[in-house]
């Protein structure tokens, strides 16, 4: 092996090249181009992809982003992507922060904003690399697909097709579709999220997957919802599951039965395809997930919600931030930017 290829496939290479992929792809300009190229290099060599998620997990958790506007005790500082990582077993000690006390916000403020722009558009990279179709954060789109079936993809959703002799099926990879199924007795269409299936024939219904609950909302026709569905891609038994009707609503987790039955306004459920969004009696936190589905970056709010009243409302998606910092208003909370993908609520 000659000293160009040693350099390349030393420890310290390896890992700065991992580090140079996640700078790309957080960056938001990352084209097909680079992701074919980057699931080239990944797969190229088993340590790539190791050096990857060891990058990845010291960036991507943002929540670590709260002590900065906290006034507290030494906090733990985040990980330098640029210093090398001590090895597993290697005794490293954590390095420690000052203390953010309110006159050393601004600093905090500051470094907050350079951890969020990095964070901002790094989804699931293993996600994206399954996905026929995907969408980014804020963005919607409609897909036709190859039996003729109109799939509305919805903010930061990902799907994958399985087509294959009779059967018809796409996978939510994340976000949320809705599906107005092209008819086909001869071939059942379904949809798995998580460890569900929902199968029909021909009609119109959405899937959502958020936090660790799948929900299926019937628009027009009617639904099978069976879950556990198992991973074999099998259908189920035709008798098992529910049967969801228009204007019917189920969710469940994953190794969980689904729930129960429920009735729904389905057009309210699916607003957003009308281009805003209806908050339906949700806790304040909730609600703020819900619009921060809809725009880059992060929303942190850090005020005691525990005497607020549930949040009902409907926001435009053509303006989001304006709709926030009127729901802000009504609970007498101030809206700080720190940048535009950065924003504090307290």
């Amino acid at each position: 092996m000659n000293e160009t290829t040693d350099r390349e496939t030393s420890p310290g290479a390896i890992e700065e090249a991992a580090q140079d992929w996640f700078l790309r792809l957080a960056s938001g300009a990352a084209t097909a181009a680079d992701l074919a190229d980057f699931k080239a290099w990944r797969e190229a060599d088993p340590r790539h992809a190791v050096a990857y998620e060891e990058v990845r997990d010291l960036w991507n958790d943002i929540d670590a982003l709260r002590p900065a506007f906290t006034p507290g005790d030494e906090v733990e500082a985040p990980a330098d992507p640029h210093r090398r990582r001590e090895r597993r077993g290697g005794g490293a000690h954590p390095r420690k922060a000052a203390v953010f006390t309110p006159r050393r916000v601004a600093a905090g403020g500051l470094l907050a904003a350079c951890l969020a722009v990095l964070a901002l558009f790094l989804g699931d990279i293993a996600v994206l690399l399954r996905a026929d179709h995907s969408t980014g954060i804020g963005e919607q789109a409609e897909v036709r697909l190859p039996d003729g079936t109109l799939a509305h993809l919805n903010s930061d959703t990902a799907i994958a097709l399985a087509y294959a002799g009779d059967r018809r099926q796409v996978s939510l990879l994340r976000g949320e579709a809705l599906f107005e199924v092209a008819k086909d007795p001869a071939r059942t269409f379904a949809v798995r999220a998580r460890e569900g299936l929902a199968t029909a024939v021909g009609t119109v219904f959405a899937v959502r997957d958020l936090a660790g609950t799948a929900t299926v909302t019937v628009i027009e026709g009617r639904v099978r919802v069976q879950a556990p569905a198992g991973s074999d891609g099998a259908l189920p038994p035709r008798d098992s599951g529910k049967l969801l009707l228009a204007d019917q609503q189920i969710a469940y987790r994953d190794g969980a039965p689904p729930g129960t039955v429920a009735a729904v306004d389905a057009a309210r459920a699916t607003a957003w395809r009308e281009g805003s969004i209806v908050i339906d009696g949700l806790p304040l936190e909730r609600a703020i997930a819900e619009i921060e589905r809809y725009r880059p970056g992060k929303i942190l709010l850090l005020a005691d919600t525990a005497q607020f009243d549930r949040v009902t409302a409907r926001l435009s998606l053509q303006a989001i931030d304006s709709g926030l910092e009127a729901l802000a208003a009504t609970y007498g909370l101030t809206v700080t930017r720190v940048t535009d993908y950065l924003v504090i609520l307290r």
